[in-house]
């Protein structure tokens, strides 16, 4: 116990360096996470149609909710239920509702009209972005952008809790799997829902398969390579139709096909990482930053506001600088906020 709680100081104490990284945190997660943030970044000042867009598309937002999945632990009462309901809320609604605040106010700075009626009418058409929190524009309803992740994240993760609780036992996958199905079925009949519904219930999906994944941890390491190679053909395969997925336009070309692909290509890449992680120095960049990912996350949704620096003839000098200036701003205000929660003695 002395030699434990020794450990545990020494830890803490590490914690409050500006450049920490927690080694309790699964590496190739942090990793595949941060490099999958700059491939977002990237994947959103590409070409629409291009190979290189094409790829991304193909895992990136699925990779994230698998690999919440992975780390995901379904409440086991109601006590536990609200507590991280009200957890979520602080860690991805506030996130979203802020940033669409500073939208609202960085739009009306910017336009000719700095009048209430004019700060009103951006309120209201951000109002209605939220409450169908689409990252497209649906039925004349304005799009949320990048955000609809993380209104998605939330309700699939109290959707999950919620139905485990009402029907626990291990059969609750069929449940969880149904539910995802219905709404592949419902983006594609066009028939859209409010706060993303549809897209939720396909995040469902993919966050049973991290669930999944976890369980069955023990099996996959000893086929890794079999699976790694499956998947890699499986995924080029696809991308060589070519087919993707892009859960935001509820586009699933080939149904379930389309899904096993986003499924091969986030399995394949996080096989790459757990290799990147023998790199010390490569996996200390990769999961630093794969750490601070919503911060990243949300740098970008406004990266907008910083269009005539990145701005480029160019489309891969116009992502190399857009990468750039989301990490500078990010690494500004990580560094602020460090310094602002060891002054004022705040743990996390």
């Amino acid at each position: 116990m002395v030699f434990k709680g020794i450990k545990n100081s020494l830890v803490e104490d590490r914690s409050r360096e500006l450049f920490y990284v927690n080694p309790n945190r699964i590496a190739w997660i942090d990793v595949a996470k941060g490099i999958t943030i700059l491939l977002v970044i990237i994947g959103h000042t590409l070409t629409f149609g291009s190979a290189t867009r094409n790829f991304i598309f193909s895992f990136h937002m699925p990779l994230f909710f698998i690999l919440s999945g992975y780390t995901f632990n379904v409440a086991e009462d109601f006590p536990a239920f609200f507590k991280r309901v009200k957890k979520l809320i602080k860690h991805l609604i506030y996130p979203a509702l802020f940033v669409s605040g500073v939208n609202i106010f960085v739009q009306w700075m910017m336009q000719d009209q700095h009048t209430l009626s004019a700060l009103w009418s951006l309120t209201k058409r951000m109002g209605d972005a939220l409450w169908w929190a689409s990252g497209v524009d649906v039925y004349a309803h304005p799009g949320l952008g990048a955000l609809w992740f993380l209104f998605s994240l939330f309700w699939a993760k109290v959707f999950m809790d919620a139905i485990y609780l009402v029907f626990p036992g291990k059969k609750t996958g069929y449940i969880y799997v149904s539910i995802g199905l219905l709404g592949m079925a419902i983006g594609l009949k066009g028939k859209w829902l409010p706060q993303n519904m549809d897209v939720t219930f396909m995040a469902m999906l993919f966050i049973y398969i991290g669930m999944l994944w976890k369980n069955y941890q023990n099996w996959l390491e000893h086929h890794e390579k079999l699976c790694f190679m499956s998947s890699i053909i499986i995924w080029v395969f696809c991308l060589n139709i070519p087919m993707y997925i892009e859960m935001a336009t509820r586009s699933y070309p080939w149904t379930v096909c389309s899904t096993v692909e986003a499924v091969c290509g986030s399995y394949a890449v996080c096989c790459l990482c757990k290799a990147f992680i023998e790199n010390a120095r490569i996996c200390y960049v990769f999961q630093f930053i794969g750490m601070h990912t919503l911060l990243i996350f949300l740098v970008h949704h406004l990266d907008w506001i910083t269009f005539p620096i990145w701005q480029s003839l160019s489309v891969g000098t116009a992502s190399g600088l857009r990468v750039s200036v989301v990490l500078f701003t990010s690494f500004i205000i990580y560094i602020i906020g460090y310094y602002y929660h060891k002054k004022n003695n705040i743990i996390d």
